[in-house]
């Protein structure tokens, strides 16, 4: 995403000296730029421009780093329009305007506040090129932030609460769009993955043998040393006990 910050009136500004194609080289296919251009990633552009000096705001950002949108699908093949060359968005053009002006002197908060305003930036594209796009829950996957995000919750300790609805809401999703998309993007169930961790932490606490087994139980998330032994048994194929015995022979 790119503003000019030229200001207006000088003559690298003038439309001959700036134009662009997303549909090959050829010189009609060439249209004039505008204040503010955006580029879709992996598109082919090209680009002809006069010998002139200029500033501008260039903004490259991986939605799935923002939070909640990571969510979406952002493929953009197919999905080019020569009204990208030259964006008539109000509400771009003033939000890019603030983050230039953050950029430029950042405030209170800056990282975030930045952060906020990327956000609005990407949404506001999705909105207006991708607003058609069947975003079908069955085929959404999670983001690389929200993964990290989920795995630090699991891993946090016995008194975290790891429960369906906390996790959906540390990602902004509902309880079923959550499990959906966590199938979707590791073909495993989050109870199974849950497990998977749990089983996981107990076999790096069972090398310290001044632990009792339901102190490792409590450690690793289990409810008691039933439920533990139960898990552990099914996932390993000994018990705990047995584990520690053969690790330590």
């Amino acid at each position: 995403m790119r503003m000019l910050l030229t200001p207006s009136g000088l003559e690298c500004n003038d439309t001959s000296h700036n134009l662009g194609s997303f549909r090959g080289h050829a010189t009609h296919r060439f249209k004039p730029l505008g204040q503010l251009l955006f580029i879709p990633h992996g598109t082919e552009f090209h680009l002809k421009h006069g010998a002139c000096q200029q500033k501008a705001l260039i903004c490259l950002f991986d939605p799935a780093d923002l939070g909640p949108l990571a969510a979406y699908h952002w493929n953009w093949d197919g999905h080019t329009d020569e009204n990208m060359l030259n964006l008539q968005s109000l509400y771009l053009q003033s939000t890019l305007q603030r983050l230039a002006e953050e950029v430029a002197a950042p405030g209170f908060a800056s990282e975030l506040h930045t952060e906020c305003l990327l956000t609005s930036v990407a949404l506001e594209l999705r909105r207006e090129f991708l607003s058609n796009r069947n975003d079908d829950e069955d085929t959404s996957k999670l983001g690389p932030s929200q993964l990290n995000l989920l795995r630090e919750i699991l891993e946090a300790g016995p008194n975290e609460d790891t429960s369906l609805h906390r996790l959906a809401d540390a990602c902004a999703l509902s309880a079923r769009k959550l499990s959906t998309r966590f199938r979707n993007t590791t073909g495993k169930t989050l109870r199974r993955y849950a497990a998977e961790i749990r089983i996981r932490k107990a076999i790096a606490l069972l090398a310290d043998q001044h632990l009792l087994i339901k102190q490792v139980a409590y450690a690793a998330g289990f409810q008691n040393a039933a439920a533990f032994t139960a898990a552990f048994r099914k996932e390993v194929g000994l018990t705990p006990e047995e584990f520690r015995r053969q690790r330590s022979s």
